[in-house]
Parts: C-alpha cells; sequence; structure tokens
C-alpha cells in the first residue's frame, strides 16, 4: 500500500506518464482475487498482457532517454576526448559552457537512475502483491529474473558507467586551470577541442597555424590550411571541423586577417558538434557580456573586474540549469562600460561584415534552447550589441518584426523573446532600443493585433510589473502592451502590483495610455478577486488608496460573497480595513450566496476564499460538493494524553519577525561539483528516534506555513528521545540513502535554566552533517513542544463532564477581570480588577461567568494578577520571581494602616504555602472618619503612586489597576480563595497568563518562564482540586498553552485568544482572526475570543468562525458599547467579554434606544468627585448588592462616556 501511496511523490513530474501503471495492474489483481474467492479459477490474462505491456513501455522509455544522453556523451568524447586527456589550458568560457553540459547531463542521468529503480520496485511489488492475493500462483521470482532484471532499467549498468565518466569529467575541469589573458574577449587558451584528431595532422601544423593566428598573419595560415587540405579536401567535414576550430581561434585572439582568410573557404557556420549547437556569432556574443558582465567603475574611474562570485557555485535542491547566468552589472555601467568604439564591439561588427551571403543564417540561427544571438545580446543588456545585432539582421532581411518583436516567431523553446528576456533583467534601454527596433517595419495596428492574441507579449507586462521595473512597464504601457492581459489564472500586471505594494508600478498602469486604459475592476479566476482584494488580502495600505482613487469598487463581492474589506479584517490587516471603513462606510447586508460556496464540517475552516493566507496560491479546487452548515456538536471530552507523551516537531520558525527558511543548504563551489548530489529536487525526513510516529517527508524549498503544521511523535521516555532530519533525493524512491543528516537530542537541545525554569526563545539551529565527507553542508531551523500527561483522580468523562460547542441560546455576558478592568478616568465608581468583590458584584449583575487572569508564584502557587510585572513593588519584578508570601504582602501593602491596632480577623488556609495573616479591621465608613483617618488614603495614594513612577507600566499607562485613588483597593488574591469565595453558580473563564517571546521583549522582561507543563500542572490541579459543579472554561493567548491544556485533560473547553490584529505579535498564530481559526479547528479547541474590532468591523466574521464548528467570544473596549454587541449577537456570536456588565446585558435585553439611554443616564448617576472619600470594600458591596435589585446601577468606569470608535484598537484582555 505504502509504495502506491508513495509512487506519485517519487515520480520525475515531467516523466510520470511514463511509469508503471501500478493504480491499475493492482485493480487487475483485486478482481482476479474476488473472481478466485467465488471458487472459479482466477482470469489473469488481462493481468499478465496489461503487466507486459507496462514493462514494454518503461523500458522503451529508458532506452530512449539513455540513448539521448550517451549521444550527448559521445559528442564531449569526440569534443574534447577522454577526461583524462583533457588539454592543461582551455578558455574560461568554453570550461563554464563544459560545466553546465556536464552538471545538466548528470542530473537528467540521476533522474533516469532514479526512474529505473521506482519502476524496478513497481514490477517487485505488483507480483509480489499478485502472488500474496491468489495462493495458486508463484509468479514473482520467475517473472523477474526473466522478463525484468534483464532489462538495462532493472541494473542500470551502462548509466552508472557514465555517470561515472560525467563525475571523472567534472573532476578533472576542477582541477585544470583557465586562461584568460585580459578578462575579456581576448584569450591566448586553446579552447580544448581536438579536431585534427579525426584528420591525424601533425602536432606541428597545428602550433604553426597556432602562431600564424596568434600573429594575425593570414598568407602562414592559408599555407597551413593548403597542407592540411591537400589530403582531404577542403570542404569535407572533417575539415570544415578544423576551420571551425581555426576560425573560434582567430576570433578569441581578435585577428582579424586570419577571420577573413577563413571566411573564405568556410562553408557554413554551423557547429553540429558544439554542446549547445551554438555558433561562433552566438559564442562572441555571450562572451562580450560575461567578460564585461560584473565590471563596475571604482571610485578613481578605472574598471574594476568582476569576481562573479555567484557563477562559482551550484544552488542546491535545484535541477542544473546550463543557461548563461543573466547580467549582474546595472545597464548605466554597461553604457560607460561598453560602446561602439570598444575593440569587442568593433570585433563583431567586422566579423558580421566579412560575412558571405551563404554565411549570414548565423545571425538566425538557433542554439539548442531555440535562441538567436539576438536573445543572448538583450538577456545581458548591452545596448550596442544589440544596435548591431538588429542592424545587421535588418539589412540582411531577417527583421521580421511585423508582429512584433515579441511575438511567437521570436520566441525561444522556453516562450521567451529578446524584449522578455531584457525585461526580466531589467534593462530600461535595451528594452527601448527593441521596442523602437520595431517601428522601422510594420504598422501599428498590425503589432497591437498580434499582441492581442499573442499570450506571452501580455505577460512581460507581467514580469517588469513583478520585478518593480517602474521604466520598463513605463515603456511598454506606451509601446501598447496589452494593460489588462490575463495569464491563465485570470490575473493581470495590475494583480501583481497590488500583490507585491509597489505603488508606482500601479500608479503608471492605472494612468495607462491613450489607446490603452487599466480596468480596475478584472476579476482572477479563482475566486473572483479584483487587485483591490489582493491588496488587502497582502495587506497594501497605499495600494488600496490608489485603487480607491481611480474608481475600485470597494463594495465588490468576491465568487465565496465575501467583501475586500472582510478579507483584510479577517487576515489581521487592521489599517486596511479601517481605511475601506473610512473610505466607503457601510451598513450590514445579507452576505451574497456564492455560486460555489463550500462549507466544511465542523473542526476545519470553509474551503473558499477566505481560507488563503496570501494570494500567491490561488489553486484552490472549485469543484467540491457543498457541504451543509454545522450544527451545533456535543462534544464528548476529546484526544489527550493518558500514559505517553506527545512531541510536537515544527520547521522553520513561528516568529512572523523573522525571515528564516526551515532547511538551508549551502552553495556549492564548482570545484566540488563532481562529488556532490544535492544538485537535484531535494527533501527532508524528519524522524524520531525513541519514538513512535511515521517519518515526514516534505519537499524542498519548504513552504510559508509549514510552522503551523507540526509533526507528531509520541514517546513514554522523552529523554531518549532524538529528532533526525535527513536530505534525500526527492524522486529516488526510497530514504535510505540519506545525504545528509541533522540530529538534535531533545534532552539537551534547549539551556538549562534551573529547575522548573525555560527559555522562552523556541526556534533551535542544529547543522547538516554530509554523509559522504562529514562536511557541515546547511542547517535545519526547528522549533519543539513536549506535552506530557496530567493525572487527577477527579479527572474524568462522564456526560455532565462535556461541552457543548454552542454554550447557550442567547449572546452570554462574562465579566471581564470581574466587573471590569480599571481605567485611569474617575467619572464613576471603580472596583478594582481581578479582586474577590469584583467578581461577586459582576455575578449580582448579572454575568454568567467571570474572566481573570491566574499566574504563578515563584513558590508555584496560582494567583490572580493580570499585568506581567508586579509594579506595585516599585520595581518591574515578573510575577513568577515573587512567592505567594511577597505578593500577597504586596497586594496588603496598598491598605492604609491605623494607629490603632485592630483585632484580628477570622484567618483562613488557601493553600499549603499560604500562612495564617491577620486582616486589619477598617471603620465601616469612612465619611465619618476625622480628618486624620481621611487623609491616611490620601498619603497611602501618594506613597504607592510615588514608589510606582518609575516603574514601565506606570509610566505607560499613568495609573495601576486596583490601586488606590482610582478604585477601590483590595488585596490581591489566590484561584483557591477564587473558588472557596465566589458562588458555585458563577462560572470561571481562567485565562492562563503566560508570556509570548514578543511579549516578554515589548515588557522587556528576562526571557524565561516557568516551565510550560509544569505551570498547567499546577494550575489544572488545583482546578480539579476545587471545581466542583461549578462551569469552567480555559482561555489563552499562548498558543502552547492551549495545546497543553487540551491534551492533558478531557472535560473543560478551551478557547483560544487571539488580538486578530489589532495589535503587533511575534507568533505566526496569534497574528489574526483566521490563523486564529485554523489553530483552533487543527487541534478541537471549544472556539476562539477574538478582539472585537474585526467583528464590529465586519459582523459576518463570527459566522466564519461558526461555520468552522467553533465557538465565537469577543472582547475589547468596544463591547462596552451595547451597540456593538448588538451586531454580533445578530450574526451568532455565543458570549461577549465586557466591562459594563449591567449595561451591556440590559442593553441585550432591550436593544431599543430608549433603555439604551436610561442605562446610559444610570451608568454615571454614581460619579464621584476625585476628592471624595471613597467608600470601603464592605460598604460598596452591600450597595452594590442592593442596587442589583433595580435601584440603582454600579459600572466599572466604563460606560457610554468612555465608548470607543469602531476603529479603535483592542487592548489584549489578558
Amino acid at each position: 500500500m505504502k509504495f502506491g501511496h508513495n509512487l506519485p511523490r517519487n515520480q520525475v513530474p515531467e516523466w510520470a506518464s511514463s511509469y508503471i501503471n501500478y493504480k491499475g495492474l493492482k485493480k487487475l489483481i483485486k478482481n482476479a482475487a474476488e473472481a478466485s474467492k467465488n471458487g472459479s479459477d482466477p482470469d489473469l490474462t488481462e493481468f499478465f498482457f496489461s503487466l507486459d505491456r507496462n514493462l514494454e513501455d518503461v523500458d522503451n522509455f529508458y532506452n530512449r532517454k539513455y540513448a539521448e544522453f550517451s549521444r550527448r556523451l559521445r559528442i564531449l568524447h569526440g569534443r574534447y576526448g577522454r577526461a583524462a586527456q583533457l588539454p592543461e589550458g582551455i578558455d574560461k568560457d568554453e570550461a563554464q559552457d563544459l560545466m553546465g553540459a556536464l552538471l545538466e547531463l548528470r542530473g537528467s542521468m540521476r533522474k533516469l537512475q532514479w526512474y529505473g529503480e521506482v519502476n524496478r520496485r513497481g514490477f517487485n511489488k505488483i507480483t509480489k502483491k499478485l502472488d500474496k492475493k491468489i495462493k495458486t500462483v508463484r509468479l514473482q521470482e520467475p517473472y523477474l529474473a526473466s522478463k525484468v532484471n534483464p532489462k538495462p532499467f532493472a541494473h542500470n549498468l551502462p548509466l552508472n558507467q557514465d555517470m561515472k565518466a560525467v563525475n571523472e569529467w567534472l573532476s578533472g575541469l576542477g582541477d585544470i586551470k583557465t586562461f584568460d589573458d585580459t578578462g575579456s574577449t581576448h584569450s591566448a587558451g586553446s579552447l580544448g577541442r581536438v579536431p585534427g584528431r579525426s584528420l591525424h595532422l601533425p602536432s606541428g601544423l597545428l602550433d604553426a597555424a597556432d602562431l600564424a593566428i596568434r600573429n594575425d598573419k593570414a598568407e602562414d595560415l592559408g599555407q597551413q590550411i593548403a597542407e592540411a587540405a591537400a589530403n582531404n579536401g577542403i570542404t569535407s567535414s572533417s575539415m570544415q571541423q578544423v576551420l571551425l576550430n581555426f576560425l573560434q581561434r582567430s576570433i578569441s585572439c581578435r585577428s582579424k586577417q586570419c577571420i577573413k582568410r577563413l571566411l573564405q573557404d568556410i562553408i557554413s557556420l554551423d557547429e553540429d558538434d558544439d554542446i549547445n549547437k551554438r555558433n561562433c556569432v552566438h559564442r562572441l556574443v555571450i562572451n562580450i557580456g560575461r567578460s564585461k558582465s560584473g565590471e563596475t567603475f571604482g571610485a578613481d574611474g578605472t574598471r574594476q573586474p568582476s569576481s562573479n562570485e555567484a557563477g562559482n557555485f551550484i544552488v542546491p535542491a535545484t535541477d542544473p540549469n546550463r543557461q548563461p547566468r543573466p547580467c549582474t552589472t546595472t545597464e548605466e555601467e554597461s553604457t560607460q562600460l561598453l560602446s561602439e568604439n570598444d575593440e569587442s564591439v568593433r570585433l563583431l561588427i567586422y566579423l558580421l561584415d566579412e560575412l558571405r551571403d551563404e554565411q549570414r543564417n548565423a545571425l538566425q540561427a538557433r542554439d539548442s534552447y531555440g535562441r538567436l544571438p539576438l536573445h543572448y545580446a538583450a538577456q545581458y543588456g548591452f545596448v550596442v550589441i544589440c544596435q548591431v545585432v538588429i542592424k545587421h539582421m535588418q539589412d540582411w532581411g531577417q527583421f521580421d518584426v511585423a508582429q512584433g518583436i515579441d511575438s511567437p516567431d521570436w520566441q525561444d523553446t522556453d516562450g521567451n523573446a529578446p524584449l522578455h528576456l531584457s525585461v526580466m533583467g531589467g534593462h530600461v534601454l535595451t528594452t527601448k532600443t527593441l521596442l523602437e527596433a520595431e517601428n522601422w517595419r510594420g504598422t501599428h495596428e498590425q503589432r497591437r493585433a498580434s499582441r492581442k492574441s499573442s499570450a506571452r507579449s501580455g505577460a512581460v507586462l507581467s514580469l517588469a510589473t513583478r520585478s518593480n521595473f517602474v521604466g520598463i512597464v513605463k515603456l511598454l504601457v506606451e509601446a501598447d502592451i496589452d494593460v489588462n492581459y490575463q495569464d491563465e489564472g485570470g490575473e493581470t500586471a495590475l494583480h501583481m502590483a497590488a500583490r507585491y505594494g509597489y505603488d508606482e508600478c500601479a500608479k503608471v498602469l492605472l494612468e495607462g495610455s491613450n489607446t490603452n486604459k487599466a480596468d480596475v475592476d478584472v476579476p482572477e479566476k479563482t475566486f473572483a478577486w479584483t487587485p483591490l482584494f489582493i491588496a488587502c488580502v497582502d495587506d497594501h495600505l497605499s495600494i488600496v488608496e490608489i485603487l480607491a482613487a481611480a474608481g475600485a469598487d470597494l463594495h465588490r463581492c468576491d465568487n465565496s460573497g465575501w467583501t475586500a474589506k472582510e478579507h483584510a479584517a479577517l487576515r489581521g490587516h487592521m489599517q486596511v480595513a479601517e481605511r475601506l471603513c473610512e473610505l466607503a462606510p457601510t451598513t450590514i447586508s445579507p452576505r451574497v450566496a456564492p455560486t460555489d460556496a463550500r462549507i466544511s464540517r465542523a473542526g476545519s475552516p470553509p474551503q473558499n476564499s477566505l481560507d488563503e493566507r496570501r494570494s500567491k496560491n490561488l489553486n484552490r479546487d472549485t469543484n467540491s460538493p457543498v457541504q451543509k452548515v454545522p450544527e451545533p456538536v456535543k462534544t464528548f471530552g476529546h484526544r489527550y494524553l493518558t500514559n505517553e507523551t506527545m512531541v510536537l516537531v515544527s520547521l522553520g520558525s513561528m516568529d512572523v519577525r523573522k525571515d528564516t527558511p526551515a532547511v538551508k543548504l549551502d552553495d556549492i563551489p564548482l570545484a566540488d561539483a563532481h562529488a556532490t548530489q544535492l544538485d537535484t529536487a531535494l527533501s527532508v525526513v524528519v524522524q524520531a528516534s525513541g519514538a513512535k510516529g511515521e517519518p515526514t517527508v516534505i519537499d524542498l524549498p519548504i513552504q510559508d506555513n509549514i510552522a503551523t503544521e507540526p509533526i507528531t511523535f509520541m514517546t513514554s521516555d522523552v529523554t531518549k528521545v532524538k529528532l533526525l532530519f535527513d536530505i534525500v533525493p526527492t524522486y529516488a524512491g526510497t530514504h535510505e540513502r540519506s545525504m545528509g543528516r541533522a540530529v538534535a537530542l531533545l534532552s539537551t537541545i534547549k539551556t538549562s535554566i534551573g529547575s522548573k525554569r525555560i527559555p522562552l526563545q523556541g526556534d533551535m539551529k542544529v547543522p547538516i552533517v554530509a554523509a559522504s565527507t562529514l562536511d557541515v553542508i546547511g542547517t535545519v531551523n526547528f522549533n519543539f513542544l513536549i506535552i506530557t500527561p496530567f493525572h487527577h483522580p477527579n479527572m474524568s468523562i462522564t456526560e455532565q463532564h462535556t461541552y457543548w460547542k454552542k454554550m447557550a441560546s442567547s449572546t452570554m455576558v462574562i465579566g471581564h477581570r470581574g466587573l471590569g478592568k480599571n481605567t485611569a478616568s474617575r467619572t464613576s465608581l471603580q472596583l478594582g480588577e481581578n479582586t474577590i468583590q469584583s467578581f461577586i458584584s459582576a455575578a449580582n449583575l448579572g454575568a454568567e461567568y467571570v474572566e481573570f487572569d491566574v499566574q504563578l508564584t515563584k513558590d508555584h502557587v496560582p494567583v490572580i494578577y493580570h499585568d506581567f510585572l508586579v509594579s506595585e513593588t516599585g520595581i518591574d519584578a515578573p510575577v513568577h520571581t515573587l512567592t505567594l508570601d511577597q505578593f500577597l504582602h504586596i497586594g496588603e501593602g496598598s491598605n492604609p494602616r491605623y494607629a490603632r491596632t485592630g483585632s484580628p480577623d477570622r484567618t483562613s488556609h488557601l493553600n499549603g504555602a499560604e500562612e495564617d495573616r491577620p486582616n486589619v479591621r477598617r471603620p465601616r465608613s469612612y465619611s465619618v472618619d476625622n480628618s486624620k483617618q481621611r487623609n491616611i488614603h490620601t498619603d497611602r495614594a501618594e506613597e504607592l503612586t510615588e514608589r510606582m513612577k518609575h516603574t514601565r507600566d506606570f509610566k505607560k499607562k499613568g495609573f495601576k489597576g486596583n490601586s488606590r485613588g482610582y478604585s477601590i483597593q483590595s488585596s490581591f488574591t489566590t484561584l483557591e480563595r477564587m473558588f472557596d469565595e465566589v458562588p458555585q453558580s458563577v462560572g470561571f473563564n481562567v485565562e492562563m497568563k503566560y508570556p509570548m517571546l514578543h511579549e516578554s521583549e515589548e515588557e522587556e522582561m528576562d526571557q524565561y518562564a516557568v516551565e510550560l507543563n509544569s505551570f498547567v500542572d499546577t494550575i489544572l490541579e488545583k482546578v480539579y482540586d476545587k471545581m466542583g459543579e461549578r462551569n469552567i472554561i480555559f482561555s489563552s493567548f499562548n498558543p502552547d498553552i492551549c495545546l497543553m491544556l487540551s491534551f492533558k485533560q478531557p472535560s473543560i473547553p478551551v478557547l483560544f485568544l487571539t488580538d486578530a490584529g489589532t495589535s503587533p505579535v511575534g507568533d505566526v498564530r496569534a497574528a489574526s482572526l483566521q490563523e486564529a481559526i485554523r489553530f483552533a479547528s487543527r487541534w478541537n479547541l471549544l472556539g476562539v475570543v477574538s478582539a472585537a474590532t474585526p467583528l464590529v468591523m465586519c459582523p459576518r466574521l463570527v459566522k466564519v468562525v461558526k461555520e468552522s464548528g467553533l465557538v465565537c467570544v469577543s472582547y475589547g473596549m468596544l463591547n462596552n458599547d451595547p451597540k456593538n454587541v448588538l451586531l454580533q449577537r445578530n450574526e451568532g456570536i455565543d458570549a461577549v467579554i465586557v466591562d459594563s456588565v449591567l449595561r451591556v446585558r440590559q442593553g441585550l435585553q432591550a436593544p431599543n434606544q430608549e433603555n439604551t439611554d436610561v442605562i446610559e443616564n444610570d451608568a454615571t448617576s454614581l460619579a464621584v468627585p476625585p476628592s471624595e472619600s471613597v467608600p470601603s470594600i464592605k460598604e460598596a458591596s452591600e450597595a452594590q448588592e442592593n442596587r442589583a435589585n433595580g435601584t440603582t446601577t454600579c459600572t466599572n468606569g466604563v460606560d457610554g462616556t468612555h465608548a470607543v470608535n469602531g476603529t479603535a484598537h483592542e487592548q489584549k484582555v489578558a
């Protein structure tokens, strides 16, 4: 089964149709096996006939390809002799061509070798399957021995010998010296060919001819030619080959008189035995381009020769390419480096002028790539060379541009005309020269009509736009290249400019010409995305503004029924979404029913245009069947760990701020070309030693989204796990022969920083060591997460302990940090956030759940505190650096102390680590207190402010939550006390507050924290100890915490918190609502808790979450306005986390404007002047319990006066 499953992956793509039809043969075996079960003899005639035909087809294909490759090798042998006989001196250009040809030939032979091996294994497997399925047949051994094994593809012996010869050639080329006397076209080195071998010319004659060429003595050369031709005839093919060799030698030495003499006797310049089927004109143009490419002018005005470093290396994991490398010299430099008076140019002009009529077809001869000399002149971008070639082609009647210079007649085997190569190189002046040359022949209308019909003509504009060559884009638009040309996917050049954020190109395209105007709303074919959609998906605000100014339809829907603004908001591009809100305010409208709408089952995102992270891979299948919207599903627990530990391995980096490839292979020096096998398609195989789990094969280069798709392994002892990363050939058909390996020991790969502490930096890098040489050939970047099982006697899967995907029939109200987070405003009464009193008050006012933040102290006690840094200490101290006693003492330190000693209150044991501590009694009301006692509050608040004024958080906000002067301050509390003192009818939304790397950097904290498993296990243990019948929901902004919570227990649901793009993050999984949906669906979480901004801005996004089978909850300042909550409720949101509990709850119950006004007026009725005495917590509690019955309302400082507009950024709730 595995062979058939992996066969498509192991096929060379361009030869895929020529492999064994394994699937078809397997089906025939299945049919025969079913017949034999019925008692009848199996009829295998059809199977054997098909098997023999498959064998013939594979053998014929292999032999045909091998004959082609061996012919090319024989040409090299005939031209240069054997590898061991390579001359000591060889021209640099000839050596470069030879090296490229050998590398490509070896690459092709290697593919053929793998083709043979995979097919041999296929015949082995299929005959084995026949013997296994039909017991009466014993076919495998005789069939393989008589028919398969004798075939060349099964043993590869001649091919292996040829590959060995090629490697010897490469090794020899790496050792010999190349001659290039002047660093330009003048070379005194031998071409390395042995043309006289077939004629048995004496070495003295060849040396004399060489001397005559060096000294440009045409008469002496003529004598040598006459002597050589005496016995062979001047027109014989062998003698013509000698003359062509002499001509090439004369061109290299710039011996003009010898060139003129040789052209008299040469019949044709075509050279059938050339590696690339090029003639001397091809080679001279390429030679000029190579020698001048990379040259620059130094500060003193002198020429600096090119080191051409890029040409000295082979790029790994790609097929060899023997085409000349593109020019690295800028066009401005090239015009200074090469003028019409340059010796190289004068030589080219002289050569072309001296050609006889029958030799002039050399200028329109095509090489093995279908290229003319003009192609290479355009590719290297030397204007003067293009002008020389074009002028001679025109004079000789070879320059037919009636259909345009980019018409199919001018295109090479890859479909590129000289114009395309010039554009790809960014050569503005060369492009201009080619376009102007059109005007010398043909009419404007003819060319325009031709370009409309030619696919490649329009494609050149997309090429220029993709590379952001603004000058070339202008030229092409003015030359009437079709601005609205659509490629196979329906995309125009304007789509390209929108995708990459090229403002200037977009402006040029939109401006167009008098007869060539861009359509700003052209849809592509996959999702009907216009350029505006592309700009929104890829977060290019400036392009959005340019397109909007050009009249783009801002309200247009794609074929899935979504607007550009919704796409931007879903992907976390909030600036773009906000700008679109300003440009085109919209009212809520029902979603347009898409013609090909596909909504996936619960647990996975809908398969439509909202799935794509970016616009670069618009290749979704559009023929999937329509699926129904999922109903709320009752989930009876989920997969969780019982005995084994899980290891999740992700290639690449989770950090969106890093541009780190998952696998980076070093370039291979050409000197090592003979020894490397890395110049081919490669894959990385990820496997684990000491753990269970199938090896995972990933092709290189690795896609961007691989980091969010971890590979899973299970183990009983994580200290024995070794991760292995093997580099293997993609098409070899086996992963046993690895070319290199990287190894990571999980027990030691991360730096140890003490007991139960880990660094927050998760990315690891290990070197890849070559299997043959043990050299380091690259690196693997990865990260991993270890999840250990959690056990508790109260943990079980029962119907009472399961949860619903839809939490309630109506939108639930969850109190944020109790009765709401504290603000700097003093316009209304505030209870201290994350305090017992605040939670009780929120419950009294109708909150079904209360949300709070849990962190661990240094001695691993769960406490309730929002910020990572405890500013009340007067320093920026992280919670995990304080013991429980220190933490609680700081909280008590904010309360005033009295001159007289109060009798201690009843004490409680909250945790084994907590000790009895007296609580000082306070007067029932400070309103009757004397002035001295009233001053205690003011003094204490000022003292606390003075202490905190240098802390980071206080400098940033100007105040601190749950502190005197801003709220009714109360002491800090623990998770255990929460369970003990908050009524059991109130559900807990327990947010696990654990820093991610980017958060620790923002807070300027040390980048380490409590070990993840220890952190989660400690809190889970306390929750299961105390939860009873209480409803519990876990949530966290940290994706790894969510994974752990999900895999450690089956009964408490987990929600993933996300900023949804309203603030910058580091982890890709937390970057947007789209990524949150992917993450929650991938790991079967209950749902997501999103910042309210995208959901208020685009309420239909609530349904995107719901249609993914997830619960949708929102948080943020916008939720304090009942109108915003109603927008979300109408789309089916499950719950909202709010500060103004009563106000929002009443707004949901009576959503008309009149009631909302009453609520707003009532909410501000308790406004207190800042100078007034603040009532005690006990008084506030009693007052709120009474007011909850309807007499008065207490808000927590966030009422109608604090609502923010729809474009405000959310502050993280964590």
